[in-house]
């Protein structure tokens, strides 16, 4: 399997600092080569869920051994009855039979969440063999949210071929995943996401562009440009409030964020244009439908769903997911539990994100 610059520049970090992973679709060949991948290249232990009977054959099946790799039946897990009382205490006045919660823990995607809520393991890949709600349902349910953020969101991270777009060819994008029609500060807290990931996987400072099908008031002010253009005022006030530095410009058009010379006649002046490496879609289908042009149509390496907004690392990735998309983001989300703190910083104080 051929690994990117990109991957390459991950796994040096993330072997100097391991980091545990569950894969809770234990027995899909995509994530059994991915998992045997991560932990060969000693970036960190994996737990696989599901049968162990199953996954062996699986790996006997797919060439790969399983050294490093723990294999774990959430019907049998040592920590069940924790997780039962969890959940037992999570219902509050609704009545829960024991046995409906022990059929809940049969879910490997929900006992993962809990390996993750409870520390057991630094970081969750999840998606492959799964419809995306039954991914995001218990991580959003159960994982809790970092206050400054509004809703969760999500970036998936493109290498491109052409290294003179974005970031040296890398592109970070948002959000492509989970919320349909955000407000002007969802945009604005998946803006933030954005650049904080972009720090924290590169070093470097983002350049952020929210946008639109208007560059500049190019086209008649209507309430999805107004969204937009309020979008990137509060995205810089939150980026300045939790100590994130980035660029961030908006209403732009795709063209005016990427191409200089377009950038010159559409938006002079502006930090960002020309030089995004940071791209956020103005709506879930808008981005949905750019993302899987992408992957249809060009010679670009992705990376996502990586979660934003969430307290701890997560990621809801497409069934379309190749083996080197899913140790990529293992890699990435790997990376992430290493200083998770750094990268979202707490204010000093709660605050209501919903007043960004």
């Amino acid at each position: 399997m051929q690994t990117g610059t990109f991957f390459l520049s991950l796994a040096e970090k993330l072997v100097r600092h391991p980091k545990r992973i569950v894969f809770p679709e234990g027995t899909n060949p995509q994530v059994v080569r991915a998992a045997a991948h991560y932990a060969r290249l000693r970036l960190g232990p994996v737990v696989l869920l599901g049968k162990p009977e199953l996954i062996r054959k699986q790996a006997k099946i797919q060439k790969v051994d399983l050294d490093r790799v723990m294999l774990l039946d959430p019907v049998h897990g040592q920590d069940r009855q924790m997780f039962v009382d969890h959940l037992r205490g999570q219902a509050g006045n609704e009545k829960l039979r024991l046995g409906a919660i022990q059929d809940r823990l049969s879910d490997p995607i929900l006992y993962a969440t809990l390996m993750l809520r409870f520390n057991q393991v630094d970081g969750l890949v999840a998606g492959v063999g799964a419809y995306s709600g039954s991914v995001l349902r218990p991580l959003i349910k159960m994982i809790p949210r970092l206050p400054q953020f509004s809703r969760i969101s999500s970036a998936t991270i493109l290498e491109c071929p052409d290294k003179t777009v974005g970031d040296g060819g890398l592109l970070i994008a948002g959000d492509a995943a989970v919320v349909p029609t955000p407000k002007a500060e969802e945009l604005a807290a998946t803006a933030v996401g954005l650049a904080a990931l972009k720090l924290q996987l590169t070093g470097r400072c983002a350049r952020v562009a929210l946008l639109s099908y208007s560059t500049k008031g190019s086209a008649a002010a209507n309430e999805e440009i107004r969204k937009v253009t309020e979008a990137t005022r509060k995205a810089q006030q939150l980026a300045a409030k939790i100590g994130v530095k980035a660029d961030m410009d908006g209403e732009l058009q795709i063209d005016a964020a990427l191409h200089p010379a377009k950038a010159k006649l559409k938006a002079a002046g502006s930090p960002v244009a020309g030089r995004a490496d940071c791209l956020v879609f103005p709506d879930l289908s808008s981005g949905n439908i750019c993302i899987k042009a992408i992957q249809q149509f060009g010679n670009v390496r992705t990376y996502g769903n990586i979660l934003l907004g969430l307290r701890l690392p997560a990621a809801e990735i497409s069934r379309g997911a190749d083996e080197q998309e899913v140790l990529g983001v293992a890699a990435i989300v790997g990376l992430l539990a290493v200083e998770y703190r750094k990268l979202y910083p707490e204010p000093s104080a709660p605050s209501d994100s919903r007043n960004i």
